[in-house]
């Protein structure tokens, strides 16, 4: 039982005003293991002066001196990563090897941002279409509210952290409730390095925490990662004070298999690139689509792939897929399941909860074929175990069938034909495409979506610029007539 009861405001834990509690449980024992505690307006608004009396030294910092810091950050973040990934894994049911893998997340972060320090002009000289000589300053946006989801609490905080301290701003970090046990060695690591107080904040709690720091005046921006239907209400909210805000939501993304694709290809990275992370995953490869002349040698491959996994206890070094984060979302998964049966599609494998699986928020991974492209499993993220295969006509059909979704994360094309496979990468609608592997995602590569998958993007050059504001200093002096 882990009681992370203290929130880090300024440089310091404080006790909450509230004594309301979080109850975080392990999702493969549905056990408590933990409780956070939970900020209500009063510590937002101690957090959020914290940040903005941080920031003038902080932003007047030379980049160097920024980057030293987050050099020593991501070192204290090192040294707590056993611990950190044991609890990672307890809150969110990720088996050992990608637990471990999070665990490091936040330091990688760091780290490649500092490495970028020396990659991006800050400031920059041109001449204007007047022949005046100008200075163009990318200055920090201020005071960020970073918001992450649960599926992967350090790479999610991470990614809004580091660019954003890099460009000179500072910090309030609200995580997802499910995962507000692991963010409290993010405050630990920054007090422990030395970070110059009100830097980085962290405050656990639940949406109505959220609302107070994406409502709040003095917020510039708004970092957020998580559904789409959340995204929504958080950028109306965020216009009533024109607070910026970069958006990572959800998405349906499709694969593409030509009919000259490698089939052994397909079963190498398929899989992985749908139930990394237990299938809770924005980017996953949700639909697959197919002509009907290959449908089912490539769903019997893809079956036998599934069925092949290991479901179990996250902390086994043999486990591949764990459960669920929560009882209700087991149930939502399931009932897409179910819902899509009632619609006329069949299961080829899965659907069900593993047997012998009593305790613990588990699901089969699934493959369901005969799946029409308007039916809810094919339209609605479902971030679950489950594979929608779709029969199309030819590929222009099949591109069709891809963009139809009010998403646009990300894709895949599989083809032996390079003219092919860049043909229809181009025709697809999302932020990234994986021309014959199901998913990379790469720090150094701008990531992102499309339509209501979000807008804004994260990592390598274009995320830190997401955290900064272009001025333009006129450097000649007017001369009098």
């Amino acid at each position: 039982m882990r009681e992370t009861t203290g929130l880090f405001i300024g440089g310091r834990w404080q006790a909450p005003s509230s004594p309301e509690v979080l109850e975080i449980l392990n999702p493969a024992t549905e056990e408590v293991i933990g409780q956070a505690a939970v900020a209500r307006q009063p510590e937002v608004d101690a957090a959020v002066a914290a940040a903005r009396q941080a920031l003038p030294p902080w932003a007047a910092l030379p980049v160097s001196e920024r980057a030293d810091h987050m050099s020593r950050f991501a070192d204290e973040i090192d040294k707590l990563g056993p611990e950190i990934a044991d609890v990672v894994i307890a809150e969110t049911g990720f088996p050992r090897a990608h637990g471990t893998y999070e665990a490091g997340q936040l330091s990688t972060l760091l780290r490649h941002n500092v490495g970028l320090a020396g990659r991006i002009a800050f400031a920059e000289h041109r001449t204007g279409a007047s022949g005046a000589r100008v200075e163009i300053r990318h200055e920090p946006v201020g005071v960020v509210a970073a918001i992450a989801a649960w599926n992967s609490p350090q790479s999610l905080a991470g990614n809004k952290i580091a660019p954003a301290l890099l460009a000179g701003c500072t910090v309030v970090l609200k995580p997802a409730e499910q995962t507000s046990l692991d963010a409290w060695f993010i405050g630990d690591a920054a007090e422990r390095a030395g970070l110059p107080r009100g830097v980085v904040n962290v405050v656990t709690g639940d949406a109505a925490t959220s609302a107070c720091l994406v409502g709040h005046p003095h917020v510039d921006k708004v970092a957020f990662t998580g559904s789409s239907a959340v995204g929504q209400r958080i950028a109306s909210a965020a216009a009533a004070n024109l607070t910026r805000v970069s958006l990572e939501l959800g998405g349906k993304s499709a694969a593409i298999v030509a009919d000259d694709a490698d089939l052994d290809v397909v079963v190498a990275t398929v899989p992985p690139a749908l139930l990394t992370i237990n299938g809770e995953m924005c980017v996953a490869i949700s639909r697959l689509l197919v002509s009907e002349a290959r449908e089912r040698e490539i769903t019997s491959a893809l079956s036998a792939a599934f069925e092949q996994l290991v479901v179990g206890d996250p902390t086994d070094e043999r486990t591949q897929l764990g459960p669920m984060i929560s009882a209700a979302h087991r149930d939502r998964v399931l009932g897409y399941v179910r819902g899509a049966v009632a619609d006329g599609a069949r299961i080829a494998t899965g659907g069900g909860i593993p047997a012998g699986m009593t305790r613990g928020f588990y699901v089969e991974p699934t493959i369901l074929t005969d799946v029409k492209p308007q039916s809810k499993v094919a339209q609605e993220e479902i971030f679950g175990p489950v594979l929608a295969v779709i029969r199309y006509r030819d590929l222009d059909d099949a591109v069709r069938i891809a963009n139809d979704t009010s998403y646009g994360l990300s894709g895949a094309v599989y083809s032996a034909d390079s003219a092919t496979a860049s043909r229809l990468a181009s025709g697809m609608r999302c932020g990234s495409v994986h021309i014959n592997n199901g998913m990379n995602v790469d720090i150094d590569v701008p990531f992102g979506g499309f339509k209501s998958s979000g807008y804004g993007r994260e990592y390598g050059p274009e995320g830190v610029q997401e955290y900064t504001e272009a001025k333009a200093v006129f450097l000649d002096s007017a001369v009098a007539s």
